[in-house]
């Protein structure tokens, strides 16, 4: 009879419990199992470029809109700052302290301190800190070289490559859709830089352009030199190249300058009639004037600019960006949501983002060379600077 009365007694146990576990809410375990921690994220730049830092700011604005990063951040950090106009040295840092500083812990997403890095500060021994780390979940790659050192280095983190002038062509992806491996994006428009020197011809009608950039395999690239080959055979413009050296720091800088306004003089003289300022480290707002100043504007020669609007603000005639920050934000950002919040592979993001394309002109630099905008082209520019 005891022995009935025990197991009597833990079968009403059981029943009981049941009968509690029943009148919890039914998805509590569920939840608690499917909450997800927040992407950590980090932050490499190949070199201080402006464009990056735009980049940077329209990116974060987005994750402001998500709730990651306080509302009016920036407005808090920089209220007497117009970036939409212009970055300066150091402000990618000073962007993405800000945006660590402004989190709000309430978002999907969490931007770590200690995970920003510029390759053109360091020394190329420390540029393994910048891969494999325990502290990061993403890695946001701006620009071509730092693009090529994550695929070759990284082997635990995903990362997305932003910005690179050409990633199929440097081997970062292998396809506008195929990545190659399970840890790798980049953004993509393939034809983006030959459609850039397309618009540019139809202004200038040039027959001999100028282009000086490094010669290394990675200048190549982010040069866009296959570009501006694929254009010329099109077009049935020449092409006249001179090499210069970056400057490995800012102790070198005089001799790259030097160096680079007497590969301007010596263009102009084999009789070069356009200038394509390929992207590299010129300092638009106190550098740009003076180069032009030596032979390209005495000689009457116009100015193409493969960078963003900077160039054209300080002195380049012409400007076709066929990168829009926002759409490009807007694409990146939907990518990092359907992979970190809808479950969907790394290697089956979209990376093509195809943008609409913004002419700029400087009306100052076309008055002091005697160009003759049209006012039917006129009708067409989208910002115009003096």
């Amino acid at each position: 009879m005891k022995i009935k009365r025990i197991i009597r007694s833990v079968i009403l146990f059981c029943v009981a419990a049941a009968v509690v576990g029943l009148g919890k809410s039914p998805d509590s375990t569920t939840k608690a199992a499917d909450q997800k921690q927040p992407l950590r994220i980090g932050y490499v730049q190949m070199k201080e470029y402006s464009s990056f830092a735009q980049q940077l700011l329209i990116l974060a604005e987005e994750f402001e809109k998500e709730g990651s990063i306080r509302e009016g951040f920036m407005e808090t950090n920089y209220p007497d700052t117009n970036f939409d106009m212009s970055f300066r040295s150091g402000d990618a840092k000073k962007l993405w302290d800000a945006i660590c500083a402004n989190q709000t812990g309430a978002g999907n997403y969490e931007f770590v301190q200690d995970a920003y890095f510029d390759m053109g500060l360091m020394k190329e021994k420390d540029y393994e800190t910048m891969v494999n780390r325990e502290d990061v979940d993403l890695t946001i790659v701006m620009g071509t070289t730092a693009g090529v050192y994550f695929k070759e280095h990284e082997k635990q983190n995903p990362y997305m490559v932003l910005l690179a002038a050409d990633p199929i062509a440097s081997e970062i992806v292998k396809s506008e859709t195929d990545p190659g491996d399970d840890l790798t994006y980049a953004l993509i428009d393939s034809t983006s830089y030959r459609r850039q020197i397309e618009a540019g011809y139809k202004f200038l009608h040039f027959k001999k352009l100028g282009v000086v950039y490094e010669d290394s395999e990675d200048a190549y690239v982010y040069s866009a030199i296959d570009s501006v080959k694929e254009a010329a055979e099109k077009l049935g413009f020449e092409i006249l190249t001179r090499h210069v050296d970056e400057p490995k720091s800012s102790k070198d800088n005089a001799r790259y300058y030097r160096e680079l306004k007497a590969a301007y003089r010596e263009l102009a003289e084999e009789g070069m009639d356009t200038l394509y300022i390929t992207v590299s480290v010129i300092d638009y707002e106190n550098q740009l004037e003076d180069l032009l100043a030596d032979s390209i504007v005495p000689n009457k020669i116009p100015t193409l600019a493969q960078d963003d609007v900077a160039p054209v603000q300080y002195g380049a005639l012409f400007g076709v960006s066929l990168v829009d920050y926002s759409e490009q934000a807007q694409h990146v950002i939907r990518q990092i949501r359907a992979y970190h919040e809808e479950g969907t592979a790394f290697r089956d993001l979209d990376q093509v983002c195809e943008c609409t394309p913004k002419i700029f002109l400087n009306y100052d630099m076309a008055l002091k060379i005697g160009f003759d905008v049209s006012f039917e082209d006129l009708q067409i520019i989208d910002s115009i600077y003096r």
